[in-house]
């Protein structure tokens, strides 16, 4: 028995009660051990209330990264149903990258809490603290060479296009990786050909939000803005991630499209 199963049994009765005996006979496990399961996914971020007479039931999801958070808001044919949540990796697309060499699928995501070295454009040093959204994905997409370039334009896109879905909020779009609001970074995009091809065969593409965390986190000299800045709140990271890939499977699926119409 795992955390994920009795998540996906408390999810399935929204705001009500599941006693640990319940619990214990449908998991085939004793109580004992879905106590100490329970302790395990509360320490994840899930706030889970305990009744000594009713059991379990779950109140609020986690606003930093979880896979089985994401999974259940995503709505996507490919992007991110193969996904890995890693507490600190040195950067993500560095993992897509290595997770592509070794068969990683089309669509396969990586999200961080936090990156260690981060990078953006010309190598230059992309700072990740935690609380941003840190996110990379595996493409394989049926284009060429030549349109790699509209897949950095297509993450732009999806992140405008989540960033209003959710928040209500215009972003503007600095070509080539950076994404604003009134003159400030909010956001920045990293595509890299994974080896050398005539024809796009694998693309590994890096997003970066700065999102729940204050400017001053970040150096000074850097003109950036945060989400929670904007908003005065913090925001669901999950949701977030859930939202970009689907508005970036949204533009990949326009892009090919438009390819096939070529041929």
């Amino acid at each position: 028995m795992g955390t994920q199963e009795i998540l996906d049994l408390l999810s399935s009765l929204p705001g009500e009660f599941v006693s640990g005996e319940r619990i214990s006979q449908q998991l085939k496990v004793t109580r004992a051990s879905v106590w100490k399961q329970i302790k395990l996914i509360q320490e994840q971020g899930f706030q889970i209330e305990a009744h000594t007479k009713k059991g379990y039931r779950l109140l609020q999801t986690p606003l930093s990264p979880n896979e089985w958070v994401i999974k259940q808001m995503l709505d996507t044919r490919f992007l991110g149903q193969e996904l890995l949540v890693a507490e600190e990796l040195p950067s993500t697309n560095l993992t897509a990258r290595e997770l592509a060499q070794q068969g990683a699928p089309h669509g396969q995501a990586v999200l961080a809490r936090r990156q260690q070295a981060g990078r953006g454009r010309m190598q230059r040093a992309w700072q990740s603290p935690e609380g941003g959204l840190w996110l990379s994905v595996v493409l394989r997409p049926n284009l060429p060479l030549q349109d790699a370039s509209k897949l950095t334009l297509a993450a732009s896109v999806a992140l405008v296009d989540a960033f209003s879905e959710l928040y209500h909020l215009q972003v503007g779009i600095k070509w080539p990786n950076d994404l604003v609001y009134n003159g400030r970074k909010i956001a920045g995009i990293l595509g890299e050909v994974a080896g050398e091809w005539n024809s796009v065969q694998t693309l590994i593409l890096g997003m970066g939000v700065n999102a729940n965390f204050r400017r001053e986190e970040l150096s000074s000299d850097l003109r950036v803005v945060t989400l929670q800045e904007i908003l005065g709140h913090e925001v669901d990271l999950n949701a977030l991630a859930a939202a970009v890939l689907k508005q970036l499977e949204k533009q990949i699926r326009v892009l090919e499209d438009k390819n096939y119409d070529q041929l």
